[in-house]
């Protein structure tokens, strides 16, 4: 092992080690100017090796700050979250670590955020229960006040108008029961494809009153997986709704499904006029919508589905539409 101590040679093994190392590795002189980055350093900055000479770690972070967590964007536009530290050397020198820690950060904001679905299903529970209670008394009054009635007065319009609402009402809160306790998953062997199928088949009118075309893409052969299919079929309508809703003006709505190893993935794209950069972090929350007559339940239930699943939701958007991927496994008791 004298390589290690001898000569030219030693630099050039150590550079070669560098470049090979997963974490970004940068040598800043006394005043932060970077003069040298390995491979992993140079591509989470999005820089090549000529323009390391216009960055200054004092820029990155702070003199007195060891360590900080930022956002970059690499040369493939692909979004990074890197936690930079910093540590000083005996000639002056400090040498700074780049990790890329993406995954831990979407972890940490998926834990996060089924802490807060999980409160807000515990106090949306409590309250429906509250309201519906007295809700419930109202109607039987009503209806015993409309028995009374003649079926000539009058007033028999204002106490049906007043059961027609209380119904809607209850309808409401069971989407509040349904949002705070999602039910016991059943899972059985079941195709995909056929969930699929029977949601498009439950928003087909819906799709046609809006000048929305429909299209499937099915994998060439039969696929069995486990899985709830009624839950499931929930999540694909409330998307499915989403996506036709959102082409005011007609459209094209494609469903891929697709068989990748031991997870199926489902795409469902839209050419609607897609979802705001400033709302795009809220739309699994509760209660957000942008729709006028919406409660903002739809797309927070079907996220608490597919976790349930051991599965995963996300989506892209643009202004020339939007894709939400649902990834499920094929078995669900197999994911630890």
């Amino acid at each position: 092992m004298h390589w290690l101590y001898n000569g030219t040679m030693d630099m050039e093994v150590l550079r070669e080690i560098l470049a090979m190392l997963p974490t970004g590795v940068m040598l800043a002189d006394e005043d932060g100017a970077v003069v040298f980055a390995n491979r992993a350093a140079l591509e989470y900055l999005g820089v090549d090796e000529s323009s390391l000479k216009e960055i200054n770690v004092d820029g990155l972070m702070d003199r007195d700050s060891s360590r900080k967590e930022t956002m970059v964007r690499t040369r493939g536009s692909e979004r990074l979250t890197i936690r930079l530290s910093r540590h000083p050397l005996a000639d002056g020198h400090s040498v700074v670590f780049l990790s890329d820690i993406t995954e831990i950060h979407q972890l940490q904001n998926e834990i996060l955020k089924m802490d807060k679905l999980a409160s807000v299903g515990e106090l949306t529970s409590g309250i429906a229960h509250e309201i519906r209670n007295p809700l419930a008394g109202i109607k039987t009054t009503a209806q015993a006040l409309n028995a009374e009635l003649d079926p000539g007065d009058h007033r028999r319009d204002y106490v049906s108008r007043i059961i027609i609402e209380i119904d809607r009402l209850n309808k409401l809160l069971m989407g509040f029961f349904d949002f705070a306790r999602p039910g016991e998953l059943s899972i059985i062997p079941c195709e995909l494809s056929k969930i699929v199928e029977n949601a498009v088949y439950m928003v087909r009118d819906t799709a046609r009153e809006n000048h929305v075309q429909i299209i499937e893409f099915h994998p060439p052969r039969k696929v069995v997986s486990k899985a709830d299919p009624h839950m499931i079929q929930q999540v694909l309508m409330n998307v499915l709704i989403n996506a036709i809703q959102a082409m005011e003006f007609g459209g094209r709505l494609e469903i891929h499904l697709t068989e990748r190893g031991e997870r199926m993935e489902i795409q469902i794209s839209d050419t609607g006029k897609g979802i705001p950069d400033h709302v795009k972090g809220r739309i699994f929350d509760p209660f957000f919508t942008t729709k006028p007559k919406g409660i903002g339940l739809g797309l927070s239930i079907s996220y608490r589905i597919v976790k349930m699943h051991s599965g995963n939701i996300t989506f892209v958007s643009n202004p020339g539409g939007t894709t939400f991927v649902i990834t499920l496994p094929k078995d669900p008791g197999k994911v630890r």
